[in-house]
This record gives structure tokens, C-alpha cells and sequence, in this order.
């Protein structure tokens, strides 16, 4: 069916879920779905939910929190147990506020930087949340 390749840099609750969202129909449909999470998402993958609360959310966003079975962390992990999904942390922005691979969601395959995902990213779809 396809590659599809997803770059999550926004820290807004909206578009990191909608991204959940579509990594979770793609890999149900049977595509390989690889996911660079970079910039202002990154926080949203931290174990601490103290940092996870850091990222801003729209008024749409607070009522798909309250009334939605799930947030963006679980439907990732569904995605990633029905299908061909991998998550990859940046290393650049990890590097800068002092995280390891320990510090985030174990739902991070493993985490390198811009040029790496790119080249890996190299066929296939690829979309900007």
C-alpha cells in the first residue's frame, strides 16, 4: 500500500492528535507509517505529564479531551499494535533540553535527527503536522 512519512513539529495538542489519527487509519490500511516527532511536539512525548501539559490546546482540542476515548499517546500505541508504525524522537532538540530516549514515551523506536529521518523518508508520502 505504501509508505506514508509524517514530520510532527507543531506543540499543539490538535495537530499532534490529528497526526495520531491518521498514523492510526494508514497503518490499519496496511501502510508503513514512520513518524519524526521534532521542535514544539516533542515535549507532547515526555514521560513527565507535568511537561506533556506544556503544549497549547484550542478550544476544539479541549473538548476532544474531555469527550474522545483516548488521547494522542494511546492512539499512537494502538497504531503501533496494528501495524507497520515507527515513531523517531529528534536527536537535535533532545540534545538541547538534556533528554534521553529514557526521558520519553516508550512508544520512540529510536531517535535521530533531521538528515536521517530524511533519507529514510525518501519514498513515499509525507505530510507536516
Amino acid at each position: 500500500m505504501g509508505q506514508l512519512n509524517l514530520m510532527v513539529l507543531s506543540g499543539d495538542y490538535s495537530k499532534i492528535h490529528a497526526a495520531a489519527m491518521v498514523t492510526m487509519v494508514a497503518g490499519s490500511l496496511g501502510q508503513t507509517v514512520d513518524i519524526f516527532v521534532s521542535m514544539e511536539a516533542l515535549p507532547a512525548f515526555h514521560k513527565d505529564p507535568a511537561v506533556r501539559e506544556t503544549i497549547a490546546k484550542g478550544p476544539v482540542a479541549k473538548d476532544v479531551i474531555e469527550k474522545a476515548h483516548g488521547d494522542y499517546l494511546e492512539l499512537f500505541e494502538q497504531a503501533k499494535d496494528m501495524g507497520d508504525v515507527h515513531l523517531y524522537a529528534c536527536s537535535l532538540v533532545a540534545d538541547v533540553k538534556e533528554w534521553s530516549l529514557a526521558d520519553l514515551s516508550p512508544l520512540f523506536d529510536d531517535m535521530m535527527g533531521v538528515t536521517g529521518f530524511l533519507g529514510k523518508a525518501s519514498e513515499g508520502s509525507a505530510l507536516t503536522f
